[in-house]
């Protein structure tokens, strides 16, 4: 059983440390390192499962050279940013915002998104020590413009979202994958941190479909 792993902007790999206990030895997950800290890791190949948070939801969609037979998308979504088709998504002039402030104030830009990711303080997790300027900006860029939703297959996907999550709002869940959805509600944005079982049960029942 082979699984992949891909964690969302501002992140890093780390971030599934708990689900991939619960998922146990037998399962070799690997982890993908987008960046943002300034190591990488994009592996290539095909996968039982892929499972994405957030960003990593959208940018599995993007890829040519990983390929899968389930999904699991967590937090996730398959467009972000607003458009006329898609007025639930993120208005651009908010990724624009932290584009320009990036580069003045990175810890800055990165403090504000991880408590909107968890205003409640819930999560456990560092602030990246060194951010990889060039790869988060490449990741809000790729927030802008990306539209994946002509690639997402529902058939072979799993959902699982929270009501409270503010960054990807309910709305925006509802609409991108019409209702079909799993909730979890007070967890927030990092469901991987925040309910690491949700995610691991979520991730069996893809197993167990294969």
């Amino acid at each position: 059983m082979r699984i992949v792993l891909v964690h969302g902007w501002g992140y890093g790999p780390t971030i599934w440390q708990s689900v991939v206990e619960l998922l146990g030895a037998d399962i070799a997950c690997n982890l993908v390192d987008l960046g943002f800290s300034g190591t990488e890791h994009i592996p290539a190949g095909h996968y039982d499962i892929v499972v994405g948070h957030s960003m990593g939801c959208q940018w599995l969609l993007s890829q040519n050279d990983i390929t899968w037979e389930k999904s699991v998308f967590i937090n996730g979504f398959t467009r972000f940013s607003a458009c006329d088709d898609f007025p639930e998504g993120v208005h651009p002039r908010v990724i624009e915002r932290m584009l320009r402030k990036l580069p003045k104030a990175p810890q800055d830009v990165l403090k504000s998104f991880h408590q909107l990711c968890d205003p409640d303080g819930k999560a456990d997790y560092p602030t990246i020590g060194t951010p990889d300027l060039y790869k988060l900006t490449w990741g809000l860029n790729f927030l802008r413009d990306q539209d994946q939703r002509l690639n997402f297959a529902e058939e072979s996907s799993y959902i699982l979202a929270d009501k409270d999550d503010q960054v990807v709002t309910e709305a925006m869940t509802v609409k991108l994958f019409k209702g079909n959805s799993e909730w979890t509600e007070g967890k927030g944005h990092l469901l991987p941190l925040t309910d690491p079982e949700a995610c691991h049960s979520i991730i069996k029942r893809a197993i167990a479909d294969l």
